[in-house]
């Protein structure tokens, strides 16, 4: 099966100190850490290219909108919105308990 427009894919986390801002180096900024949030938009974005054909991340260009305190939860989506030869391009937003939190996009590759 290949990797089709459309695609989509959805990540739910609870952030927990794990991924806070502070346990990467930002003492007292206990909210989601930015990398770590790339990190689940290219979950999301893996999730959307599906099983069938294996995919690697190449670029992650995101918008971290708003700040997410630890103890609540965030949804990232991803669809795939273009693919060319190899190359895969999934457009990502994601929210928290009460806001937008994120958008922007993701570039995989098949490999």
């Amino acid at each position: 099966m290949k990797i089709s427009i459309g695609q989509t894919g959805k990540v739910t986390r609870d952030v927990t100190d794990a991924l806070s801002a502070h346990t990467l180096g930002n003492p007292g900024v206990n909210v989601l850490a930015t990398p770590c949030l790339a990190g689940l938009c290219d979950k999301a974005a893996a999730e959307a290219c599906g099983t069938d054909v294996p995919t690697r991340r190449v670029r992650v260009d995101i918008r971290h909108l708003a700040a997410t305190p630890v103890g609540d939860q965030v949804e990232i989506g991803a669809e795939v919105v273009s693919v060319q030869d190899t190359r895969v391009i999934c457009r990502v937003t994601g929210r928290d308990s009460g806001s937008e939190i994120v958008s922007g996009t993701v570039e995989r590759v098949c490999v």
